[in-house]
């Protein structure tokens, strides 16, 4: 029993008691009495019973409304998860027919080929594709992408071969700015994993007139890599005291490179 209501009991009993010994209007002077001094006993009782309920009923209400949000909240996790999925397969699905539709209309004899290995630590230097030897890849041979020169081939094994890439220092390409007579050496900038590669164009004429946004490719020249294939555009120019110096975009998006084509012969 609640301790209300034994309270209410007890001075019920006692009164009752008290007025078995008393005149009928004594009694009845009691009763009044009484009523009157347990009357706010009672409505506070059964106040804070209807407020017990209803907050028992907020509290299950508010339960089930956790348990929907956090059904909600799942579902969502699986959609977004399932976009991203999606996304992932429309932009395979892009470089997929960018890389047939080049292959198709290429003057050269090209090797599809997978980058499959990536270090962070040489992440502007190299990259590992999954052709080799197997697959006529050969040591020197010029590796491309649908927008230009990626770079050359430095070990290739049975299976895989490691390329050299143009964002390297060490890979040096005669180069000219179209347009121009100026011809130069193209290499690679040391950058850190992060950060945007950029290229250096040097032994440029200092007296030269060359703007930003000219386009840079290959002139053939030593045999390695054909001629006329892209390989950025200047985004600046300074002369010095003997030579100038060119800043190149690189044509090719080197962080998002998937997809390489190794050059292996002219069809």
């Amino acid at each position: 029993m609640k301790p209300l209501n034994l309270i209410t009991l007890l001075l019920f009993l006692a009164g009752a008691a008290w007025a078995l010994t008393r005149s009928e209007e004594g009694v009845r002077q009691i009763q009044r009495g009484y009523y009157a001094t347990i009357g706010p006993f009672l409505k506070s009782g059964a106040e804070l019973e209807t407020k017990a309920r209803e907050f028992t009923k907020e509290v299950e209400h508010s339960e089930a409304l956790n348990a929907k949000l956090e059904q909600a909240e799942a579902e969502l996790v699986k959609l977004r998860t399932e976009v991203s999925h999606l996304r992932q397969l429309e932009d395979e699905n892009i470089q997929l027919r960018a890389a047939l539709r080049f292959q198709q209309r290429s003057p050269f004899s090209v090797t599809a080929a997978k980058i499959i290995r990536r270090k962070p630590a040489t992440w502007w230097q190299t990259i590992t594709i999954d052709r080799g030897q197997k697959h006529n890849v050969g040591v020197q041979l010029p590796v491309l992408a649908a927008e230009g020169l990626v770079g050359k081939v430095d070990r290739p094994d049975d299976e895989t071969s490691t390329v050299i890439l143009l964002t390297d220092e060490k890979c040096q390409v005669s180069a000219r700015i179209e347009g121009t007579q100026e011809v130069g050496i193209l290499s690679g900038q040391r950058a850190q994993y992060g950060s945007t590669p950029v290229l250096r164009l040097r032994y440029l004429s200092k007296e030269a007139k060359i703007k930003p946004g000219a386009k840079v490719v290959t002139t053939g020249r030593g045999g390695l890599f054909p001629a006329n294939i892209e390989l950025g555009t200047v985004t600046s120019f300074e002369a010095g005291s003997f030579d100038a110096e060119a800043q190149v975009k690189p044509a090719v998006d080197f962080a998002a490179l998937e997809t390489v084509f190794v050059l292996t012969g002219h069809q």
